[in-house]
């Protein structure tokens, strides 16, 4: 088994650890992944304090058909393409840091490459992700004694909501404040959010339509405030809104909340490369098929279409539990899944709480869907989904 360090502490961490993973599955097959875990820098005595930046750090184990060397070599391709500088000080903040701890039985020691890691005997927090993932690498670490900053997974990738409203259903004029919505922002960005989806028109039922530019004044700020992130998205239905935060700030993640934006929009969002999330009205899980094939027609490549089965919209309780138990069907498709479940009124075919209680009917209804192999869960609480996928990853990977 071959097994591999990722850490990243510039930018933003979880894309960085995300894309790494993805391009390595070009040349290795991975069999298995510990949690991701959050520690301090380690520094050099004269490092400045702009190094001091903590780095997400995780193991991945697999195999590969390439010779050690060879493997290396692909490795620093796929750092230097990330935009990592290979001639920076040792070290110093990197957007990626992939190393080879373990490479099967293999024992090399020269310039280029030492296997097993020589660093890895004074490294305690790879020690614990090797042992993790069940690999004795030291007979005298204790497991047990090991504390990092914080816990995460990468996987199932969580969309947080953000309504920048004075009438959600479930939190409406909790982040209507500026103030608050970016301090809940930048909390759902640490925490591991792989998409933050700004919503400034309430869909709850009986909801007050407000126009695109009050839309547009809702959110502009904050977008400015949050584009580095480069993990911002949107929810609308107007075609003015999308065209203004495309233009403006080249968002990547659309959210269609009523999937009728016209032609000139989509393939604006087409030309731009963004995600565009697709809800179903009704039942009819076909229409997405036809949906998708529509959606190709005009320039979104399949891979940037993301199937949402409108948990909620415009379905009595029952059918909404039909779509759950159908979701596979979706998936089916060939399109990357959504699903947005969060506190939804369709709980009270099981649970007698308000909206704003309901994290855990949602927690265990993500876990069923996460399950089901959907590829997104758009949901409220962040935090505690991080924490239950955690427990659930690091016992399904020991």
């Amino acid at each position: 088994m071959i097994y591999l360090s990722i850490g990243s502490n510039l930018g933003n961490r979880f894309k960085n650890l995300r894309v790494a993973v993805s391009k390595l599955s070009d040349f290795f097959s991975l069999k298995k992944s510990s949690i991701v875990i959050e520690t301090a820098a380690i520094l050099p005595p004269a490092a400045t304090c702009d190094w001091d930046l903590p780095y997400l750090n995780m193991i991945v184990a697999g195999k590969s058909t390439l010779d050690p060397f060879t493997f290396l070599n692909r490795i620093k391709n796929i750092e230097k393409e990330m935009g990592r500088d290979l001639s920076a000080p040792k070290w110093s903040p990197r957007i990626i840091d992939i190393d080879i701890i373990q490479y099967d039985n293999e024992k090399i020691d020269n310039e280029h490459l030492t296997i097993p890691h020589k660093e890895v005997k004074n490294r305690d927090f790879l020690q614990y992700l090797l042992k993790s993932v069940g690999c004795e690498f030291s007979e005298n670490f204790c497991f047990d004694d090991y504390r990092a900053i914080n816990y995460f997974v990468l996987d199932p990738k969580l969309v947080g909501i953000v309504n920048i409203t004075p009438d959600s259903f479930s939190d409406g004029g909790k982040y209507f404040d500026h103030s608050a919505a970016i301090n809940h922002i930048n909390q759902l960005y640490c925490n591991g959010t792989c998409v933050i989806e700004l919503g400034a028109q309430s869909t709850r039922p009986n909801y007050v339509e407000i126009s695109a530019s009050e839309e547009i004044s809702r959110i502009d700020k904050i977008l400015e405030q949050t584009k580095y992130m480069d993990c911002i998205g949107i929810d609308t239905y107007f075609d003015d809104v999308v065209k203004y935060v495309i233009k403006k700030y080249d968002l990547k993640w659309i959210n269609d909340i009523k999937s009728q934006l016209d032609v000139s929009t989509i393939k604006m969002i087409a030309d731009s490369g963004a995600k565009l999330v697709v809800m179903l009205y009704g039942t009819d899980i076909t229409w997405f098929r036809s949906r998708a094939d529509y959606l190709q027609n005009l320039g979104i490549k399949k891979e940037n279409i993301v199937l949402d089965p409108g948990v909620g919209f415009a379905k009595n309780k029952y059918e909404n539990i039909e779509i759950i138990r159908n979701i596979s069907r979706i998936r089916d498709i060939g399109c990357e899944v959504m699903f947005a479940h969060s506190r939804k009124s369709f709980m009270s075919s099981f649970s007698n709480t308000v909206a704003a209680d309901r994290d855990v009917e949602t927690i265990a209804i993500s876990d069923y869907a996460a399950a089901q192999k959907m590829d997104y869960l758009r949901v409220h609480n962040i935090q505690n989904h991080m924490r239950f996928f955690v427990a659930r990853h690091f016992l399904e990977s020991a």
